[in-house]
């Protein structure tokens, strides 16, 4: 009975020091931790005709190539965000973050996130409690490509209702895959616009989720 009990605790030890390294190796560094409070109030900042060079992106056989249209700033609140696994550009980027910013955060409790097919979709019982165009332009869904493994591994450690700050640039994707099929991804370049195109497609080069900034 007692060497079946030192098996069991061998055994269990086993188990919790795996989970230790494997959680060691995939976890991410962070740079730095920020104690000042990220400021959501503020509009993204967007600068146009970036000069950079993106590298060719490789994943999988397929190729991407990324040209910049903007360098961006942005920082909000988390109201959702959603893993993509199926699709040819999931590869490339497997984290949509819905955010909102400004004042966009005290219309919260009147309204519910929905994210399918790369789309955020909001709903609200309450259309009179909201000025609707105002949070439709303090509102954007991002798809996010991590310039870096360790911005990748960052990527899902982000919650509904942490606060964020990604910087990077706002891109054009061409993608290629293994058959030499050819598809093309375009981000919105502005905060005005609705539906289908009006996503922000970011290539992310530094990652801010609450106090903790990933490169």
């Amino acid at each position: 009975m007692v060497n079946r009990i030192i098996v069991v605790i061998s055994f269990t030890l086993v188990i919790i020091t795996a989970m230790v390294v494997f959680k060691s190796l995939t976890a991410p560094e962070y740079a730095t931790e920020n104690s000042e409070d990220i400021n959501y109030l503020l509009e993204p900042i967007q600068i146009d005709n970036p000069d950079t060079l993106i590298p060719l992106i490789e994943i999988s056989g397929a190729s991407y190539t990324l040209i910049p249209k903007a360098a961006y700033h942005t920082a909000g609140m988390i109201v959702s965000t959603q893993h993509y696994i199926k699709g040819f550009m999931s590869k490339l980027s497997p984290y949509d973050y819905a955010l909102i910013w400004g004042k966009a955060p005290e219309y919260l409790p009147f309204l519910k996130f929905d994210q399918v097919v790369r789309f955020c979709l909001y709903t609200t019982r309450h259309p009179e409690k909201i000025d609707l165009e105002y949070f439709s332009s303090h509102m954007s869904n991002n798809h996010l490509i991590p310039a870096t493994p360790n911005l990748r591994k960052a990527l899902p450690l982000a919650r509904k209702k942490d606060l964020v700050e990604i910087d990077g640039y706002l891109v054009y994707v061409t993608g290629q895959d293994k058959k030499n099929g050819v598809s093309t991804w375009n981000s919105s370049l502005t905060r005005e616009d609705k539906g289908n195109g009006a996503c922000e497609i970011i290539y992310v080069t530094r990652l801010r989720i609450n106090d903790r900034i990933y490169e």
